[in-house]
């Protein structure tokens, strides 16, 4: 059992310098339906993309699905700006699917990767993640990306 007396940042679901996080399991899986991808994993998507398939964003524009896409995101289903619970809530789906995730990243035409989205409130103390997260992670063969955006000041 590891030690987490020690950590210099433990949980803060009301993290100060965050105005908002979620993290996506983002699957493309070639030429392999998302439906498939849905039927070998035991988990319902948060959104799927079919080549072809229209998407209508928020503004009213369109764009056709270039690439077929399987995605499970934290957004929504987690109430923290902890960035650590988003990645704890995605890592506990996918960890009992462990043997299904390596059947699929064996197939060369299927990529897949985390994505924690991280809005700054104030430019500074960026999110944390824990060696478990970090672990986990690696035993799942899974990269982590983050895409770090910076909010203008509400004074501006």
């Amino acid at each position: 059992m590891q030690n987490i007396f020690s950590r210099q940042t433990p949980y803060n679901d009301e993290y100060g310098t965050c105005a908002e996080t979620r993290v996506t399991l983002r699957i493309y899986p070639g030429t392999l339906s998302p439906h498939e991808v849905t039927g070998r994993l035991g988990i319902a998507p948060s959104q799927m993309n079919l080549v072809g398939e229209v998407h209508r964003n928020s503004l009213g524009r369109e764009r056709v699905a270039k690439v077929n896409g399987w995605f499970l995101s934290s957004e929504g289903s987690v109430q923290s700006l902890d960035v650590r619970r988003h990645l704890d809530w995605l890592l506990a789906r996918l960890l009992p699917k462990a043997e299904q995730l390596f059947e699929l990243q064996n197939r060369a035409d299927v990529r897949m990767a985390v994505n924690c989205a991280w809005y700054s409130r104030s430019g500074h103390g960026g999110p944390t993640l824990w060696p478990e997260q970090m672990r986990h992670l690696a035993d799942l063969n899974l990269e982590c990306t983050f895409d770090i955006y910076f909010l203008p000041d509400d004074d501006e």
